[in-house]
């Protein structure tokens, strides 16, 4: 029984929501994707969120990309 428990509180754990703040551009861009489908649209507070986290995220990559 308490390998089973184990087995339980690992799935668990890979199910669990990632902070949007700790998700690679990869990852938001899948999201969005998904939230896009599924909503309708990207008008929900998560999807505006997601977006403005992809923005940041570009910034961020061209400021790396300037000498």
């Amino acid at each position: 029984m308490a390998s089973d428990d184990k087995v339980q509180t690992e799935t668990e754990k890979k199910k669990k929501n990632k902070k949007i703040n700790k998700m690679t551009l990869e990852e938001i861009e899948k999201k969005i994707q998904e939230v896009q489908q599924t909503q309708g649209g990207l008008s929900s507070i998560y999807a505006r969120h997601l977006l403005r986290r992809r923005e940041v995220l570009l910034g961020l990559k061209k400021e790396k990309g300037k000498p």
